[in-house]
């Protein structure tokens, strides 16, 4: 085997090492988002149960489900420009950590997996 076949064969290796890797970061990514798309529509669910159940309760107290309905919605409103305006914060430096430890992560070869 001379220098030029075992080039090729080392570049044919690295080329698969590379694909490998791809699909597992690819793998991983997609496992990720569909584990917190479950878990944001479980929320979601939850959600809109206890809004039913706060309207309802709160159009029994104060007897108009109107006013219920308003101040369910306003608290919705609220929440939503709590969470817009700490997005950054909140969602930005989580995802980019998850995606840092996903790609970046350094894999002992002799540890046990996950």
């Amino acid at each position: 085997m001379d220098i030029k076949d075992s080039a090729k064969e080392y570049l044919g290796l690295k080329s698969d090492a590379l694909k490998l890797g791809l699909v597992e970061n690819a793998s991983r990514v997609i496992n990720r988002l569909l584990s917190i798309f479950l878990l944001i529509l479980v929320l979601i669910t939850a959600l809109v149960f206890l809004a039913s159940g706060a309207t309802q309760w709160l159009g029994q107290v104060l007897e108009s489900t109107i006013a219920a309905s308003l101040i369910t919605g306003g608290f919705f409103l609220l929440l939503f420009l709590v969470l817009f305006l700490f997005r950054k914060r909140l969602f930005m430096n989580t995802f980019v950590r998850l995606f840092i430890n996903i790609f970046f992560h350094e894999k002992d070869p002799n540890a046990l997996e996950d």
